[in-house]
């Protein structure tokens, strides 16, 4: 993965977790809720973004 790919995955993983936080403060009062709603979407999209990668990369 070349810097340019890190920084866009590291960018990418904040945002989605920053909105991860928000989807689940707007869906339970519970942080335990809050916060597995926030990694879920942060994993979500690592996977995405690293396939997306590599198969930007092969094709």
């Amino acid at each position: 993965m070349t810097r340019t790919q890190q920084i866009i995955l590291g960018l990418a993983l904040g945002s989605a977790i920053f909105l991860g936080f928000l989807l689940g403060l707007s869906v339970s009062n519970q942080w335990i809720v809050v916060i597995l709603i926030a990694l879920g979407c942060g994993f979500i999209t690592r996977f995405v973004m690293q396939w997306f990668f590599k198969r930007g990369n092969h094709g």
